[in-house]
């Protein structure tokens, strides 16, 4: 009896000697602490300390009320979080769960009811769709409502999912951007926004667009007399020139005799952007020229009265 006593002893006195720091519910893994945030119109930043034994964080965030673990998240190894892409005058929730190990969580540290900033940057924005090569799409970018800092897109094909698709923003104070590395005659979706300042955009604006390359018409149309004269003997050499965007694979040109007259059968074609005809008699008057890409071309340019 002496010998069970002791030895119940001795097992109560082990099982006091371990015990261990513990946050709520019986975890050693510290919970963030010292919480702050700033807010703009898009945009949340959070700040915190970090808790014992974390190495990184999960964040998960949504609508004011939203049920844990049906939100948004993502994870850092930062002791500060940037949310982007919220929507203005909004209030969100969240959570910051310190993470210790694969199978250790820290107790969430619930920050409630953070609202974003109200956005000045009310106007709408428009894009047009320039494609002058098979696998680039030039976009030009418009905004109804003032001043511009900055446009920026994210394209996918058509249907993706806006958040899952690549993004990209102009320069400062650019209205222009290139799409590069994109599928020849293929649909894609479009969503852009313009940000009236840094850190306040209005909403995403969805447009499409299927690429196939266009023929630019041609431009700057010029000619001019090379050699000789138009009533003397053989007439004159008449150069004519053009320029035109893109890479279109040949010019036809069409002679014209009456100002007024549209393109005629008289044409020529070259590769170059100017070309030289001899035997310019006085009666031609005017040219036209259209830029040929593969197996369509562009709208007559012109006409060029000399």
């Amino acid at each position: 009896m002496t010998n069970f006593f002791y030895l119940l002893l001795i097992v109560c006195l082990l099982g006091c000697s371990r015990e261990e720091h513990t946050d709520e519910q019986g975890s050693s893994c510290g919970k963030v602490s010292n919480v702050s945030f700033s807010a703009s119109s898009s945009t949340i930043t959070i700040n915190y300390s970090s808790g014992d034994g974390t190495n990184s964080y999960k964040i998960e965030y949504g609508l004011t009320g939203f049920s844990q673990g049906s939100g948004t998240s993502f994870t850092t190894s930062n002791t500060y979080a940037e949310i982007g892409d919220l929507a203005s005058s909004t209030t969100y929730d969240f959570y910051i769960t310190g993470i210790c190990s694969s199978t250790e969580n820290s107790v969430p540290y619930k920050l409630s009811s953070v609202t974003t900033q109200q956005s000045q940057c009310k106007g709408s924005t428009s894009v047009q769709f320039y494609q002058y090569d098979p696998n680039e799409v030039a976009l030009q970018f418009s905004y109804s409502g003032g001043s511009v800092y900055q446009y920026e897109v994210e394209y996918g094909p058509t249907g993706f999912k806006l958040g899952k698709g690549i993004r990209q923003k102009t320069e400062s104070w650019s209205s222009s951007l290139s799409i590069k590395n994109l599928t020849y005659e293929t649909a894609y979706d479009f969503y852009v926004r313009t940000f009236c300042s840094e850190g306040d955009p209005n909403q995403f604006k969805k447009f499409s667009y299927t690429t196939g390359t266009s023929c630019p018409k041609p431009f700057n149309l010029n000619s001019y007399v090379i050699s000789g004269s138009c009533n003397v003997g053989l007439g004159a050499t008449r150069g004519f020139s053009w320029d035109s965007y893109g890479s279109p694979q040949s010019y036809t040109i069409s002679l014209i005799q009456d100002v007024n007259s549209a393109p005629t059968a008289q044409t020529f074609t070259t590769s170059n952007k100017s070309i030289a005809i001899s035997n310019m008699y006085c009666n031609w008057k005017g040219f036209y020229v259209k830029s040929n890409c593969g197996n369509k071309s562009s709208e007559w340019a012109g006409p060029f009265i000399f």
